[in-house]
């Protein structure tokens, strides 16, 4: 189980931690590093590294990165070149298409997942929406 406090990866510094109690809406995070979930996220992560989901994290919208690891809840659609490892906790609705999947007792996966060996679709482009006046 991954707990507040506790260390999830090797030889990686959290770049970006969006804590518990936390809510961000109809947002858009785009970057590279290593990411941690512990609150509530709706919209679109697009990140060159890893994203962690915390026991306490919610997270719906669509995500794409190098490697996840989630204990917390997900719902929409997630796009993963690496592995995606899903602790005991982990609650994942959806459509996931994956490189490689772990996935420990207890968790749930709801929905579609493909493991592609790494290649997934291209990422999204984003343009900025056009000022009116």
């Amino acid at each position: 189980m991954i707990k507040k406090n506790q260390s999830t990866t090797v030889n990686k510094n959290t770049d970006t931690i969006i804590g518990e109690g936390i809510v961000f809406e109809n947002a858009l995070l785009k970057g590279n590093g290593v990411i941690r979930i512990d609150g509530r996220y709706t919209g679109t992560i697009d990140i060159d590294g890893h994203i962690i989901l915390g026991e306490t994290g919610l997270v719906n919208g669509e995500v794409r990165a190098d490697s996840a690891l989630f204990a917390g809840k997900y719902q929409g659609n997630l796009f993963i070149r690496g592995t995606l490892h899903m602790t005991a906790t982990a609650v994942l609705t959806g459509t996931v298409e994956t490189g490689k999947l772990i996935i420990d007792e207890g968790a749930a996966l709801n929905g579609t997942c493909s493991v592609t060996n790494g290649a997934y679709r291209e990422k999204v482009t984003y343009e900025e929406p056009a000022l009116v006046n």
